[in-house]
């Protein structure tokens, strides 16, 4: 495949850590882009970018943006020692800073109902878990139960309105919350097939259930349909270790699609991980995708940020 980057790096040891996109993505062409040498903005769909933010010594590891996007203009970044908010799409950033040592930031998560309850949880490698209720404004150390503090990576469940419950990835095993992060526990992931690297979840079609999918540094790719108290393993031979990312994604039916982002391209699924095919192979080494609208956003170390057509 002939790769075309759309964002090129200028130094081989630039890396890319998050993408994310506009809600009205289809509509906008809004996307972002956190990189090593800074944040970047697309405002066509990913055909060209334009740097916001210029990093130093600070790298951005994730970004966030509120589902109310199209009206709120809420941008969350993850930088080292702080947390950076815009609400206006990039182009102004206000710092919420955190006391020292700083936090390194590996992952954020913004509530489905930001609108009403403005409420954002920041996952780090050694502090746990912080939360915000106030719009990213002021932050608190929720990490009562939660054991292992070196977080990876937050996933909410689809019925968080209602339910409360969150998920949180560690280098030990899987923690998770049903009052909003306030209180964890232990989840019944195996701890031997720990650390967890990404999660997902989503809503069964069959039984109304929440599905909870885990990616593991080296043991591939687990679902729970119950809860988190039991797993199984999918696709043990076409993800035989690293599962790197998971994103979900919805048609204008309903339908779930559950990418996944492993050493060598990315796979979908469309019948809740049952069955995958390799939708892009890559020899390169990915560290980010982004499936959209037609389109599919992967970032690769020392490369950039590749724009591929979606089926």
């Amino acid at each position: 495949m002939e790769a075309t980057y759309t964002l090129e790096f200028a130094r081989a040891a630039d890396g890319l850590f998050a993408l994310a996109a506009s809600p009205d993505f289809a509509r906008d062409g809004l996307c972002f882009a956190a990189c090593s040498s800074g944040i970047y903005r697309s405002e066509d769909g990913g055909a060209s970018w334009r740097l916001l933010r210029a990093s130093s010594e600070t790298v951005t590891t994730a970004l966030a943006l509120s589902p109310s996007f199209a009206d709120d203009r809420s941008l969350f970044a993850a930088v080292k020692g702080g947390l950076l908010r815009s609400s206006d799409a990039g182009d102004n950033w206000y710092t919420a800073g955190f006391p020292a040592p700083p936090p390194v930031f590996s992952s954020l998560l913004v509530s489905p109902d930001f609108e009403r309850d403005g409420f954002i949880l920041a996952a780090t490698l050694e502090d746990g878990v912080f939360s915000s209720t106030d719009r990213g404004l002021r932050w608190q150390p929720w990490n009562f139960g939660l054991f292992d503090l070196a977080a990876l990576c937050l996933a909410m469940s689809p019925a968080w309105t209602t339910d409360e419950t969150v998920y949180v990835g560690t280098e030990t095993g899987l923690y998770q919350s049903s009052n909003g992060g306030r209180a964890w526990r232990h989840s019944g992931f195996p701890s031997e097939l720990a650390p967890v690297l990404c999660l997902a979840t989503t809503t069964s079609h069959a039984d109304g259930a929440v599905r909870i999918f885990a990616g593991t540094e080296m043991h591939g790719l687990h679902r729970s349909c119950d809860g988190g108290e039991n797993w199984e393993r999918l696709a043990a031979d076409a993800m035989p270790d690293a599962v790197n990312q998971l994103y979900v994604t919805h048609d204008e039916r309903g339908g779930a699609s559950l990418y996944a982002l492993t050493n060598d391209g990315v796979l979908q699924s469309d019948d809740e991980g049952r069955s995958w095919s390799q939708v892009i192979r890559s020899d390169a080494a990915a560290t980010a995708m982004l499936p959209l609208c037609g389109v599919i956003f992967l970032g690769v170390l020392g490369k950039g940020v590749m724009r591929l057509p979606r089926n």
